[in-house]
């Protein structure tokens, strides 16, 4: 698994969430759009280039807005994209929070934390009042920028400080007040803030988050006893390095337990996060709450780094160190250990191969995984220094604009429409034979050889994942 970075190391190495329809994604599709690298085929870290990334592991979609923020991590940045350098492979940011200009990359901009600063920034969110939401994983705490995509000059400053008594102070605790790196974080619909307090095995719980103060305490805790305590451990009542939280609109909290090899899921979480804490309602990736075993199957994880519920009810899971985002149809009415229905990344439920490091159909390693832009999915793609973005398949469909016809001549052109998502339009002549393919896609034709008499023409548009879409026309040749 990944480890939480140190400071020493990091030093050496230099939620569109209100979806109106329900997105429909298929097992091993090809991802459609690529950030950090101008192609699929790209993995190479970037050091001072304002359109690569190096080890990503967060993303976040202004819903108001369609602009896109990326976590690059290791360069130390938080990136602002427009809604249309977003939807370009490689496109270039707008907008760089944590460093001065884009060539910048060292921690704490070389120097100690300031409220311009960053050091190793990993999960990230935009809330519904436009706040930019940043855990800053190393400087143990988290950060909050106003009308973050309405600022217009590189490395604002934040507003206010979460975790720490102010913005130059950054050592680690395991108080209602102090964390201990911060990796995750959400905000609810109801403003409340979820940190999921990784090294302290822990989510704490902060009330009316928008108008937290530097230093405000956390009022609840899940995950550990009391606010005081921060041993990892497998059981109903504890968690062992969670690296992500999930708030959905019903008022549930998923947690990615990173270490337990498993997700969460708090029924009326503001309810059980009290100050001593409360039990998970269910459990994925495990049986149970007393198991934590790795697996490769449908059923089980390894290393669960995200965590995303998207409007149709489908809870997407980067299961890291299985090179996959598993999905799980119907997730809040799942029993425990229930496997998933969906994946990306990999080629079926069954097979977890070491992959490519990059391709349009490979996840080298999900981190954070957040709801795009039209139903869309954005996976963090930490090893292969990358955000990859999956759109949604829609059923193929088929418009004939040449009616039924009678001619003399020997052939006839035939043309027609394709809506939703298409690969390939192709065609028969007669009940047998093989089918040839049309020319173009979203608007096809082909030339149809007719035998005397009539001729029963088949069209077959296919979309990915199997789906496919069938129309007839008769041509009579006198």
């Amino acid at each position: 698994m990944k480890p939480i970075p140190t400071l020493a190391a990091l030093a050496s190495a230099l939620a569109l969430t209100s979806s109106a329809f329900a997105a429909k994604f298929v097992t091993n599709q090809d991802a459609s759009v690529v950030l950090g690298q101008t192609t699929f085929a790209g993995n190479d870290p970037g050091i001072g280039l304002p359109n690569r990334f190096y080890n990503p592991e967060g993303i976040a979609l202004d819903a108001a807005t369609g602009k896109v923020f990326v976590a690059d991590s290791n360069n130390n940045r938080v990136l602002r994209f427009s809604s249309a350098a977003a939807a370009q492979n490689g496109g270039n940011p707008e907008l760089v929070f944590g460093q001065e200009n884009f060539s910048g990359g060292n921690p704490n901009q070389g120097g100690a934390a300031t409220k311009r600063s960053l050091n190793f920034p990993w999960a990230i969110q935009v809330d519904e009042s436009g706040t930019l939401w940043i855990a800053d994983s190393i400087n143990n705490r988290v950060l909050g920028f106003y009308l973050a995509s309405s600022l217009n000059s590189n490395n604002p400053p934040a507003d206010f400080v979460i975790g720490q008594p102010d913005f130059t102070t950054v050592t680690t605790g395991t108080t209602a007040a102090k964390m201990s790196n911060p990796c995750g974080l959400s905000v609810g619909t109801d403003g409340t803030l979820w940190v999921a307090d990784t090294t302290n095995s822990r989510v704490l719980r902060f009330e009316n988050a928008p108008s937290a103060t530097a230093g405000s305490s956390a009022n609840g805790v899940l995950g550990q006893a009391n606010l005081t305590s921060g041993a990892g451990a497998t059981a109903i009542d504890r968690m062992n390095f969670p690296y992500a939280v999930h708030a959905d609109s019903a008022g549930r909290l998923w947690v990615a337990d990173t270490n337990n090899n498993r997700v969460l899921r708090f029924d009326s979480a503001v309810a059980k996060a009290t100050p001593t804490g409360g039990n998970p309602d269910g459990v994925l990736g495990q049986p149970d709450f007393v198991t934590n075993t790795l697996g490769t199957n449908a059923a089980s994880l390894n290393n669960t780094y995200g965590v995303a519920l998207d409007a149709s009810g489908t809870l997407w899971v980067g299961d890291y160190s299985n090179h996959r985002v598993l999905g799980f149809t119907n997730a809040a009415s799942l029993a425990n250990g229930a496997a998933a229905t969906l994946v990306l990344g990999q080629p079926n439920l069954t097979t977890v191969d070491n992959p490519p490091l990059s391709t349009a159909k490979t996840i080298g390693g999900p981190s954070n995984v957040a709801l795009g832009p039209n139903g869309s999915l954005l996976v963090a793609d930490y090893d292969a220094n990358r955000v990859v973005r999956f759109d949604p398949i829609n059923a193929p469909g088929l418009v004939l604009t040449t009616k039924t016809a009678t001619t003399a001549a020997p052939s006839y052109l035939v043309k027609g429409k394709a809506t939703g998502s298409i690969t390939s339009v192709s065609y028969r002549v007669g009940k047998s034979g093989a089918f040839k393919k049309a020319a173009g896609t979203a608007n096809w034709k082909f030339t149809a050889k007719l035998k005397p008499g009539k001729n029963e023409i088949s069209v077959y548009a296919t979309g990915p994942g199997g789906n496919s879409a069938t129309k007839k026309i008769t041509i009579t040749r006198k």
